[in-house]
């Protein structure tokens, strides 16, 4: 969020946990982009904004982080095998409802730290069933991989954690959702 602010963009970011958001909240004021983001407690599954409300909505969705092992090998101990399908439930809960909110022509984006196909490419194939209109847009470039739909980063390609990325542009009104 404070990135995005810091670029120009003017950001309602918002997360179901109220310490969480007031953690936003703290860093937005800490590096002077607190004009530029409002921080709401929401729920994402069920979001109080009405349809097509945002140009752009971005869905950093909770995941089980194995894009991270790289720099939390102790992760592979803590993440147990029910909380993927748990997880991808959640996303696909998340991004359906962040869909309503792009106004046509609009972006949504959505991002995981996982590599797992049930929290990626089954998200995406989830959400081109139910959602005609949203058009995925081409991935970003080297060192991103397709991914599906959309695109990977291997912490081997880049030094990085892994992740995803699906990029959509909505259609216009009618055309489906």
């Amino acid at each position: 969020a404070t990135a995005l602010a810091a670029a120009g963009a003017r950001v309602v970011a918002a997360d179901v946990r109220p310490r969480r958001a007031a953690l936003v909240r703290g860093n937005a004021e800490r590096v002077g982009v607190a004009d530029r983001v409002a921080v709401v407690a929401a729920d994402g599954t069920a979001p109080p904004w009405p349809p097509t409300t945002f140009d752009r909505v971005l869905v950093d969705a909770p995941c089980t982080g194995l894009g991270t092992l790289r720099r939390r090998p102790d992760l592979r101990w803590r993440v147990e095998a029910p909380a993927v399908p748990r997880l991808a439930d959640l996303q696909r809960r998340l991004v359906a409802a962040a869909a309503d909110l792009v106004r046509p022509g609009g972006t949504l984006v959505y991002s995981v730290c996982t590599l797992t196909a049930a929290e990626s490419t089954d998200v995406d194939d989830c959400l081109s069933g139910a959602r005609p209109d949203l058009v995925p847009e081409a991935p970003p470039g080297a060192p991103w991989q397709p991914w599906g739909r959309g695109a990977i980063l291997l912490p081997q390609a880049a030094g990085t954690d892994g992740m995803c990325l699906f990029r959509y542009v909505r259609g216009p009104a009618g055309a489906g959702g």
